[in-house]
């Protein structure tokens, strides 16, 4: 049998631990579902600011004046989020991904990013410039305009025919026109719309063309003056007018690949969170497992511990059984023996109970030892004063038959006087002895009264 302290220590160690695992299980689990659902939200936000991205991007281009104050923090924010997901972040308590899935699928959103934002940027840019470029048209198209009638009152003042006045008054039509079909174009993006402005825009250039290259028109100085100063405005607008074309056209562009690519780059997003999901509800599924398996561990320990506990209770009522039978025996009674308490001590195995039983043992032998001690000291007395006396009572009787003359007599029973004094002094003495021994004797038996008597065992 195992000694019951190393058992309680075995069983309070593996209860220490299980419960140790089971609160730690815990733990991790509670940490790991702050720190996954923080990730997951970070990763379900990238969709939100993806959507607002290509809102924020169609508002503006939509509206007269430019606003990119919240696209730009929608820009800042995504890359932010999208790089703590992808190198983490200690101060957020955010670890880079140990998932090569993951890993690989914020490489693939991260190069879909960089594209799109290039795309955003350009486009931002693109409207600015064409934003420019409208202004100045608007501002300037009735400058357009006036120049244009000052050619058409000048051909009504130099008598020319009334094909070239009607020419010069279309082209006061001609500028309306165009400031119209342009800005249905660049807001509708139609192909109608563009070829109804080109035609206006192309009819307007070869005419303007034609009174500033035509020699006829140069014979009037007045006219030819008017022609001059409103070409060299119309350079000007039509570079504007081209820039406008231009960069309505990038406009359009990115425009199209935004509405394009942003739901491949959301689609993308998706799958990054849909495996954030997996790999947490996966870890926390493991984490979980494992907890109730300490916790099975856990109440299998506890069978084992009312098992031990069961055999250590079992060893001390043998142990007071077997104490209460000797504190009914008396030691100076005749069912009293060194064997027979021995007998009745002794337990098996090698527990703490066994070993003190062991020594009750060796108490009980050592007390039957010293009785018997006892008992032999006073029957060694008795002997001793019994021979004396016999040794004296036949010098005496030979002494009388002896011729000795009476000095010599006188000297033998002067002897065997003192040899009596020192029989009688060394009885007296042995008689002393007895007695003590047989009060230590009355003692020993006292103690072995009241030694193995053990108080009532409380159930365990």
């Amino acid at each position: 049998m195992k000694r019951i302290v190393k058992q309680l220590i075995i069983v309070g160690s593996i209860v220490s631990l299980c419960v140790g695992t089971v609160i730690l299980s815990t733990v991790l689990i509670n940490q790991k579902g702050i720190s996954d659902g923080y990730i997951i939200n970070i990763a379900g936000k990238e969709r939100m600011l993806s959507q607002k991205i290509s809102k924020e991007i169609f508002i503006i281009n939509s509206q007269d004046k430019f606003e990119f104050r919240e696209l730009d923090a929608s820009i800042e924010e995504f890359q932010t989020k999208l790089d703590i997901l992808r190198h983490g972040n200690q101060k957020l308590g955010v670890a880079p991904p140990n998932n090569k899935k993951i890993e690989n699928q914020l490489e693939v959103i991260n190069v879909k990013w960089l594209e799109f934002k290039k795309q955003v940027e350009f486009f931002k840019s693109s409207i600015r410039a064409l934003d420019d470029d409208k202004r100045f048209l608007d501002a300037n198209n009735n400058q357009m305009l006036t120049l244009s009638d000052r050619i058409v009152k000048a051909m009504v003042y130099s008598g020319l025919s009334g094909e070239d006045v009607d020419d010069s008054g279309r082209q006061r039509m001609l500028t309306q026109r165009m400031a119209y079909h342009l800005m249905r174009y660049t807001n509708k993006w139609d192909a109608q719309s563009y070829e109804d402005f080109y035609a206006s825009f192309k009819l307007y250039n070869e005419t303007i063309l034609r009174f500033y290259t035509h020699p006829k028109y140069k014979k009037y100085p007045e006219l030819s003056e008017e022609i001059k100063k409103t070409y060299a405005f119309w350079e000007t607008y039509s570079k504007h007018i081209y820039s406008v074309l231009s960069n309505q056209g990038k406009v359009v562009a990115s425009l199209n690949y935004i509405a394009t690519e942003n739901p491949k780059l959301l689609e993308e997003i998706d799958k990054m969170v849909a495996l954030y999901t997996v790999e947490s509800t996966s870890r926390r599924t493991y984490l979980e497992t494992f907890q109730y398996a300490s916790a099975l561990i856990l109440f299998l320990i506890a069978l084992y511990s009312l098992a031990v506990l069961k055999g250590i209770k079992n060893q001390f009522d043998e142990f007071i059984r077997k104490s209460k039978e000797l504190a009914s025996m008396r030691i100076d009674s005749s069912e009293f023996s060194k064997d027979k308490a021995k007998e009745l001590i002794e337990m098996s195995g090698d527990s703490e109970l066994s070993e003190v039983s062991k020594n009750l043992s060796t108490f009980f032998g050592r007390i039957d030892e010293a009785r018997q001690s006892s008992n032999r000291a006073k029957e060694l007395s008795e002997r001793i004063t019994q021979e004396i006396a016999l040794i004296t009572e036949e010098v005496a009787t030979n002494l009388d038959k002896l011729e000795l003359s009476d000095e010599e007599k006188r000297k033998i029973s002067e002897e065997i006087d003192l040899s009596e004094d020192i029989a009688i002094q060394s009885s007296e003495e042995l008689i002393a002895t007895s007695k003590l021994l047989e009060r230590l004797r009355q003692s020993l038996d006292n103690i072995a009264k009241h030694y193995p008597n053990p108080p009532a065992s409380k159930p365990l």
